[in-house]
Protein backbone atom coordinates (compact mmCIF):
# COMPACT_ATOMS: atom_id res chain seq x y z
CA UNK A 1 0.00 0.00 0.00
CA UNK A 2 2.95 2.53 0.98
CA UNK A 3 4.27 1.60 -2.42
CA UNK A 4 0.97 2.89 -4.24
CA UNK A 5 0.50 5.74 -2.51
CA UNK A 6 4.36 6.62 -3.38
CA UNK A 7 3.37 6.26 -7.29
CA UNK A 8 0.02 8.10 -6.50
CA UNK A 9 1.89 11.35 -4.84
CA UNK A 10 4.71 11.31 -7.46
CA UNK A 11 1.82 10.82 -9.86
CA UNK A 12 0.46 13.97 -8.43
CA UNK A 13 3.30 16.40 -8.93
CA UNK A 14 3.68 15.43 -13.35
CA UNK A 15 0.99 17.18 -15.22
CA UNK A 16 -1.64 15.54 -16.78
CA UNK A 17 -3.19 16.81 -20.12
CA UNK A 18 -3.49 20.18 -21.67
CA UNK A 19 -5.28 22.09 -19.13
CA UNK A 20 -3.01 21.19 -16.32
CA UNK A 21 -0.11 22.44 -18.82
CA UNK A 22 -1.63 25.44 -19.67
CA UNK A 23 -2.67 26.45 -15.66
CA UNK A 24 0.90 25.64 -14.80
CA UNK A 25 2.32 27.92 -17.66
CA UNK A 26 -0.18 30.86 -16.54
CA UNK A 27 0.99 30.56 -12.82
CA UNK A 28 4.86 30.24 -14.07
CA UNK A 29 3.92 33.84 -16.06
CA UNK A 30 2.24 35.01 -12.94
CA UNK A 31 5.11 34.43 -11.19
CA UNK A 32 7.48 35.83 -13.51
CA UNK A 33 5.63 39.26 -13.45
CA UNK A 34 5.43 39.19 -10.14
CA UNK A 35 9.35 38.89 -9.80
CA UNK A 36 9.63 41.62 -12.46
CA UNK A 37 7.91 43.84 -10.62
CA UNK A 38 9.52 43.08 -7.57
CA UNK A 39 13.48 43.64 -9.21
CA UNK A 40 12.21 46.82 -10.99
CA UNK A 41 13.14 49.24 -8.24
CA UNK A 42 17.04 47.36 -8.45
CA UNK A 43 16.98 48.34 -12.15
CA UNK A 44 15.17 51.71 -12.03
CA UNK A 45 17.68 54.52 -12.72
CA UNK A 46 19.23 56.51 -10.01
CA UNK A 47 18.05 60.12 -8.98
CA UNK A 48 18.40 62.75 -7.19
CA UNK A 49 21.44 63.11 -4.84
CA UNK A 50 22.50 59.13 -6.20
CA UNK A 51 22.53 60.73 -9.81
CA UNK A 52 24.41 63.50 -9.38
CA UNK A 53 27.22 61.73 -7.41
CA UNK A 54 27.50 59.47 -10.03
CA UNK A 55 27.38 61.85 -12.89
CA UNK A 56 30.24 63.00 -10.97
CA UNK A 57 32.28 60.01 -10.28
CA UNK A 58 31.66 59.10 -14.04
CA UNK A 59 33.35 62.16 -15.37
CA UNK A 60 35.89 61.67 -13.08
CA UNK A 61 36.78 58.01 -14.26
CA UNK A 62 36.62 59.16 -17.98
CA UNK A 63 39.10 61.57 -17.53
CA UNK A 64 41.09 58.66 -15.53
CA UNK A 65 40.35 56.53 -18.26
CA UNK A 66 42.37 59.69 -20.49
CA UNK A 67 45.24 59.93 -18.04
CA UNK A 68 45.72 56.20 -18.43
CA UNK A 69 46.88 56.77 -21.90
CA UNK A 70 49.76 58.97 -20.98
CA UNK A 71 52.94 57.11 -20.36
CA UNK A 72 55.01 59.85 -18.70
CA UNK A 73 55.05 60.09 -14.95
CA UNK A 74 52.98 63.04 -14.20
CA UNK A 75 50.41 63.64 -17.33
CA UNK A 76 50.12 66.95 -18.36
CA UNK A 77 46.20 66.87 -16.99
CA UNK A 78 47.26 65.26 -13.85
CA UNK A 79 47.21 69.03 -11.97
CA UNK A 80 43.48 69.08 -13.30
CA UNK A 81 42.63 65.95 -11.96
CA UNK A 82 43.86 66.03 -8.58
CA UNK A 83 41.93 69.25 -8.01
CA UNK A 84 38.47 67.90 -9.61
CA UNK A 85 39.22 65.04 -7.13
CA UNK A 86 39.80 66.93 -4.10
CA UNK A 87 36.56 68.72 -4.73
CA UNK A 88 34.27 65.58 -5.18
CA UNK A 89 35.88 64.41 -2.03
CA UNK A 90 35.30 67.84 -0.38
CA UNK A 91 31.59 67.89 -1.43
CA UNK A 92 31.27 64.92 -0.13
CA UNK A 93 32.59 65.44 3.12
CA UNK A 94 29.93 68.58 3.43
CA UNK A 95 27.43 66.66 2.09
CA UNK A 96 27.00 63.10 2.11
CA UNK A 97 28.81 62.29 4.60
CA UNK A 98 27.29 63.89 7.81
CA UNK A 99 23.91 63.41 6.29
CA UNK A 100 24.23 59.48 5.98
CA UNK A 101 26.96 58.81 8.61
CA UNK A 102 24.22 58.30 11.97
CA UNK A 103 21.27 56.94 9.58
CA UNK A 104 21.99 53.30 10.31
CA UNK A 105 25.02 51.13 10.17
CA UNK A 106 25.24 49.92 6.87
CA UNK A 107 25.18 53.77 6.02
CA UNK A 108 28.18 54.67 8.84
CA UNK A 109 30.00 51.59 7.72
CA UNK A 110 30.11 52.63 3.98
CA UNK A 111 30.89 56.54 5.33
CA UNK A 112 33.78 55.49 7.54
CA UNK A 113 35.09 53.27 4.78
CA UNK A 114 34.75 56.42 1.97
CA UNK A 115 36.70 58.88 4.31
CA UNK A 116 39.90 56.78 5.23
CA UNK A 117 40.16 55.35 1.52
CA UNK A 118 39.70 59.17 0.00
CA UNK A 119 41.82 60.64 2.86
CA UNK A 120 44.24 58.23 1.57
CA UNK A 121 43.95 58.61 -1.68
CA UNK A 122 44.47 62.41 -1.40
CA UNK A 123 47.54 62.16 0.60
CA UNK A 124 48.87 59.95 -2.33
CA UNK A 125 48.18 61.98 -5.19
CA UNK A 126 49.83 64.91 -3.09
CA UNK A 127 53.19 62.85 -2.90
CA UNK A 128 52.92 62.26 -6.74
CA UNK A 129 52.22 65.74 -7.27
CA UNK A 130 54.99 66.67 -4.90
CA UNK A 131 57.33 64.55 -6.43
CA UNK A 132 57.95 62.73 -3.16
CA UNK A 133 58.27 59.28 -5.03
CA UNK A 134 61.04 58.08 -6.65
CA UNK A 135 61.60 59.36 -10.69
CA UNK A 136 62.29 56.41 -11.65
CA UNK A 137 58.92 54.64 -10.20
CA UNK A 138 57.38 58.02 -10.74
CA UNK A 139 55.30 56.66 -13.90
CA UNK A 140 54.49 53.59 -12.42
CA UNK A 141 53.44 54.40 -9.10
CA UNK A 142 51.18 57.19 -10.80
CA UNK A 143 49.38 54.52 -13.01
CA UNK A 144 49.05 52.32 -9.89
CA UNK A 145 47.38 55.48 -7.54
CA UNK A 146 45.40 56.41 -10.28
CA UNK A 147 44.21 52.78 -10.47
CA UNK A 148 43.36 53.22 -7.12
CA UNK A 149 41.16 55.90 -7.80
CA UNK A 150 39.60 54.25 -9.98
CA UNK A 151 38.22 51.67 -7.91
CA UNK A 152 38.16 54.18 -5.20
CA UNK A 153 35.05 56.06 -7.41
CA UNK A 154 33.57 52.51 -8.42
CA UNK A 155 33.29 51.53 -4.72
CA UNK A 156 31.86 55.02 -4.05
CA UNK A 157 29.16 53.93 -6.65
CA UNK A 158 28.57 50.06 -5.26
CA UNK A 159 28.43 51.16 -1.21
CA UNK A 160 27.59 54.74 -0.57
CA UNK A 161 25.19 55.22 -3.60
CA UNK A 162 22.96 52.64 -2.24
CA UNK A 163 22.75 53.71 1.39
CA UNK A 164 21.94 56.96 0.13
CA UNK A 165 19.01 55.36 -1.81
CA UNK A 166 18.12 53.35 0.70
CA UNK A 167 18.11 55.84 3.58
CA UNK A 168 17.45 59.88 2.26
CA UNK A 169 13.87 60.71 1.80
CA UNK A 170 13.22 61.99 -1.59
CA UNK A 171 13.26 65.93 -0.68
CA UNK A 172 16.20 65.20 1.17
CA UNK A 173 17.73 63.61 -1.96
CA UNK A 174 16.82 66.23 -4.11
CA UNK A 175 18.35 68.71 -1.71
CA UNK A 176 21.82 67.06 -1.45
CA UNK A 177 21.75 66.48 -5.63
CA UNK A 178 21.70 70.87 -5.48
CA UNK A 179 24.69 71.10 -3.05
CA UNK A 180 26.59 68.35 -4.87
CA UNK A 181 26.24 70.20 -7.87
CA UNK A 182 26.83 73.19 -6.81
CA UNK A 183 29.82 72.00 -4.85
CA UNK A 184 31.22 70.75 -7.53
CA UNK A 185 32.89 71.79 -11.33
CA UNK A 186 32.56 70.64 -14.49
CA UNK A 187 34.56 68.05 -15.94
CA UNK A 188 38.77 68.73 -15.56
CA UNK A 189 40.14 69.96 -18.74
CA UNK A 190 43.44 67.74 -19.52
Amino acid sequence: MTGSSRQDSGSQDRLHGPHEIVSHAEDFDADARKRQHDEAPANAPHTGAADALITRSRALRAVLQELHRFPSGAPEGLPAFVVAFQQHYAAKEATVHPLLEHRDKAASVAVARDREDGAQLLRRLDDVMAGKVAVEAMPLTTQIVLGEVDQYLLHEERDLVPSMERTLSPSESDRLAKDLKSRTHRRPAL
